[in-house]
């Protein structure tokens, strides 16, 4: 033989041992898996299902009632005991300043102090509507 048949004859017989051991080899000799391997379907941890569902609930949308408003209550009787103006001022009653409390935008800043919420934007070229924080102080056009 030739260097070049006996390798010709050579390669088909390196490759078929390459293919099996990479597939693992061997057959089934009875060697049970261990917890670790999920080769075995029968062996697969799987979800357990529940013998009895959970009960269906169906909720009356006119039985829900809306949450509370959070944070402090607003004050309606004037001045605090501070001596400083209340909580929420009467409308067209602010003073030159207004501290944004929660939930306040410039509309209903304007609303309360009996503006527009055009003047609150011009008085106020520091602040962005769009992000005001509680304790931010917007200046009020009288």
């Amino acid at each position: 033989m030739t260097p070049r048949t006996t390798l010709a004859a050579l390669i088909p017989v390196v490759l078929t041992t390459v293919a099996l051991a990479a597939c693992g080899g061997g057959g089934d000799d009875g060697e049970e898996t261990g917890p670790g391997n999920l080769t075995n379907p029968r062996q697969v941890p799987t979800a357990t299902i529940d013998p009895s569902p959970a009960p269906v609930i169906i909720i009356d949308p006119n039985a829900i009632q809306p949450l509370p408003p959070q944070g402090p209550a607003p004050s309606t009787s004037g001045p605090d005991a501070s001596g400083g103006a209340s909580a929420t001022p009467a409308a067209g009653s602010c003073e030159a300043t207004y501290t944004v409390a929660a939930g306040d935008t410039f509309s209903s800043i304007a609303e309360k102090c009996g503006t527009t919420t055009q003047a609150i934007v011009e008085a106020n070229p520091q602040l962005d509507a769009r992000t005001l924080h509680i304790g931010d102080v917007v200046n009020v056009p009288q």
